[in-house]
């Protein structure tokens, strides 16, 4: 300075430090969101791969909930049917024997005094049965032992009156003495409460049914229950009931939805939302199926092969093997342990399926309602498909009805759309951007969604863009330090001070550019970003309506199956009352 010269190479020095350190950080900030759109990539696949996760480990969860329950239910039934077999194993034997004798009788390979003995002991075995005295009077029979016969008759009426007569009836009508059969037909008959029939009527039915009375015992029963039922169904409440059946054998057919379908939809509308669509389209499977399962019935033959002997035995051991007032208890717990098997160990679905059999089991029913669980569930009363025939031919009205009222139920809570919302961490992206959230539904016009989509990922994504766009302040710094520089240098240098502000400017350009060049590539990073979770957000909606589409055109070719089972219900014969209606 001394000379009059200043050394401004300090300062451009220094300049030039600060371009390279601006370079620098350029460098970096362009690494940085690079690094960021990654991350955010990655966000994304993990937020999926957890939602996916989540929904394996509450499937799991489930599916061990059954395994256990099926578990569990196969020791309870082992349990139970050891209960049984200690109480009330010793019936069993009664049961057999009383096969084994009428057999022994036809063959004529046994002696009275064998067949005599057997049945004294079983007499003293089982105190309180009233299958034990009636075989003691056939073994009297056997040996024309008046007196003991009617003794055992007289004790086994006692016990029983309904199915003593009943017993005698059919080994009557074994013997071919058709007119004595009759005659404890009428005894049964008359012993009988018509609001209060012990399960043993359904062999009354599968009897009239086969004709194995004879025209005489065909025509007794049916117009018996001809009177029987004419009587009863003057009662609404009882009406109502046998509809109550049908409606609930319709709900038990339904189809389970797999839970593998319509996942997005699952995860888009809220559970009380796709629980109503999921009801619906279950329940509405119930009418095709239900059709195919009853038409097979209906186009069931039933044939009576062999001697009619043989045909009688079998009604013989369908009344000796039921079961006795005393064991139904543990028997109806049983059909539910067991129901959870068949199910899988569904305990909603196996409750809805031991309930209908539980009730079949039931210790007293009306003609009415015998008539409907012959109709429904002939297995679980032992009668055959002929029975199950006719059955559900004299209450064909009630299940018409059922069909009216199980559809009308279903309908009245139809789902026509679903709202389907996008929370804020819907997908990655979301979760990453702050996603403000969107609601809509499958009724909205997709164009106007699209556009009410687009701008949700606008505001949400604005602040960010706000942020990392260029602004003009930024430029103050650069412009204030040049003009700084080139004062000093018009000042010191003079005539060089021209060159020192034209260096200064053009720093001062370069780094203002530079800033700009890395906020505009943030902005370009954001809205590449926004587009990115736009779409995968849209997707995700068009999925969601996509299944909803399907399950509604699933439902509606369902319900349409209707008036496939209103046809097979309409086309049932009838029957007859009495062999004159003929």
């Amino acid at each position: 300075m001394a000379d009059g010269h200043i050394d401004i190479t300090p300062i451009i020095n220094a300049i030039e430090r600060v371009d390279r350190k601006v370079t620098v950080v350029n460098s970096n900030l362009t690494a940085v969101g690079e690094n960021v759109d990654v991350i955010d990539g990655k966000l994304s696949s993990t937020q999926d791969e957890l939602a996916e996760l989540r929904r394996q480990f509450e499937e799991y969860v489930k599916q061990a909930e059954r395994t256990a329950n099926v578990q569990r239910a196969e020791t309870k039934v082992g349990t139970l049917k050891a209960d049984l077999e200690r109480e009330f194993g010793h019936y069993k034997v009664v049961r057999r024997s009383s096969i084994g004798l009428l057999q022994a009788f036809d063959v004529g390979n046994v002696s009275e005094s064998t067949a005599s003995q057997i049945s004294e002991e079983l007499m003293i075995q089982t105190p309180r049965y009233w299958l034990a005295p009636a075989l003691v009077a056939l073994a009297a029979w056997s040996r024309d032992d008046e007196d003991i016969c009617k003794i055992s008759i007289t004790e086994a009426y006692n016990r029983s009156q309904a199915k003593t007569a009943l017993f005698f009836a059919l080994v009557l009508r074994r013997e071919k003495r058709e007119a004595e059969s009759v005659r404890w037909l009428h005894h049964y008959l008359a012993a009988c409460d018509p609001r209060a029939l012990t399960r043993e009527f359904a062999v009354i039915l599968e009897a009239a049914s086969q004709g194995q009375f004879g025209p005489p015992g065909t025509d007794l029963v049916r117009t018996q229950l001809h009177t029987w039922t004419k009587e009863l169904r003057t009662s609404q409440d009882l009406v109502k009931e046998q509809v109550n059946k049908w409606v609930q054998e319709l709900t038990v057919a339904r189809e389970v939805l797999d839970n593998q379908e319509a996942q997005m939809l699952r995860r888009l509308t809220p559970p009380a939302s796709f629980a109503a669509v999921k009801a619906q389209t279950e329940a509405a499977t119930a009418l095709g199926r239900c059709a195919e399962k009853y038409e097979a019935v209906k186009d069931s033959d039933f044939t009576s092969e062999g001697m009619i002997s043989s045909l009688l035995d079998d009604l013989l051991i369908q009344l000796v093997t039921e079961y006795d007032d005393e064991e139904l208890p543990l028997r109806r717990e049983v059909t539910y342990q067991e129901a959870i098997i068949d199910s899988d160990g569904d305990a909603d679905r196996a409750r809805a399926k031991a309930d209908q059999l539980i009730a079949i089991l039931g210790e007293r029913t009306d003609a009415v309602t015998l008539q409907t669980n012959a109709a429904i569930a002939p297995d679980s009363l032992g009668v055959s498909v002929r029975t199950q025939q006719v059955a559900i031919g004299a209450g064909r009205e009630d299940f018409r009805t059922a069909v009216t009222v199980y559809t009308r139920n279903y309908r009245r809570l139809h789902v026509d759309n679903v709202p389907l919302n996008l929370g804020s961490d819907h997908h990655g992206l979301a979760s990453s951007l702050g996603f403000v959230g969107l609601s809509t539904s499958t009724s909205e016009d997709e164009e106007t969604m699209a556009a009410r989509l687009r701008s949700a990922w606008d505001q949400t994504c604005a602040a960010r863009i706000a942020q990392v766009s260029f602004k003009n302040q930024q430029m103050v710094l650069p412009i204030f330090i040049a003009a700084v520089v080139s004062l000093l240098g018009f000042a010191l240098l003079k005539a060089l001070g021209v060159l020192v502000a034209l260096a200064a400017g053009g720093i001062a350009y370069y780094v203002i550019s530079q800033k700009k060049k890395t906020a505009d590539a943030e902005v370009a990073n954001v809205i590449e970003a926004k587009e990115r979770a736009y779409n995968e957000s849209f997707q995700m909606l068009v999925d969601a309506r996509a299944e909803f589409d399907d399950l509604e055109f699933f439902y509606e070719e369902h319900d349409a199956d209707e008036a496939e089972l209103l046809r097979v219900i309409d086309v049932w014969p009838v029957g007859s009352t009495t062999s004159e209606e003929k």
